[in-house]
């Protein structure tokens, strides 16, 4: 089967975004380094079989593109992209749309999110899962921390971005310089 997915790049508060979608919605979002090269990326993600056709295409992102402004600048509360979960493990796609139900502002543990989805004693797989999520952002597993409060991780550039999003959300106090 030929698939066809669609890209883009996005000019962010965070940086710049990769976009790639399907038909159905959202198939990948990635933060680019500055110097990385889109093709070179796009080749690594996507280089395994199924063979897929890559088609750039800015125009069918502008809706998308301009909720993510609107969430990044604080003024929505989530973002209602229609997403594609095509890859992944049955627990993964679990994990992903267990995590998509937080409600904003809201953090829960890799714990309860293990407890969630019927894996009690996974929490490794399910924080694995978690760091797999292809649509960071859109399912947003920024939401997800550690038992005692601690970030973990997060693949979409990393801590320092988890800490930001945590913050636009209310999630987390502003750092304050002493004098």
């Amino acid at each position: 089967m030929n698939d066809t997915l669609y890209y883009s790049t996005h000019d962010s508060a965070l940086g710049k975004l990769l976009l790639v979608a399907g038909n159905r919605g959202m198939r990948y979002v990635a933060l680019l380094k500055p110097s990385e090269d889109v093709n070179a990326h796009l080749d690594a993600k996507f280089s395994t079989p199924p063979k897929l056709t890559l088609l750039e295409l800015d125009g069918f992102f502008s809706s998308a593109a301009k909720a993510i402004d609107r969430y990044l600048e604080g003024e929505g509360a989530r973002l209602r992209l229609p997403y594609d979960l095509a890859e992944g493990t049955a627990l993964q796609r679990a994990v992903w749309i267990e995590i998509a139900r937080i409600p904003h502002g809201e953090t829960i543990s890799y714990t309860t999110l293990a407890e969630r989805v019927g894996f009690p004693r996974a929490v490794r797989a399910v924080a694995s899962a978690c760091g797999a999520n292809p649509v960071p952002l859109v399912i947003p597993c920024h939401r997800v921390v550690a038992k005692d409060g601690t970030l973990g991780g997060f693949s979409l550039g990393g801590l320092q971005i988890k800490e930001k999003l945590l913050k636009l959300e209310g999630q987390r106090e502003e750092e304050t310089v002493a004098a």
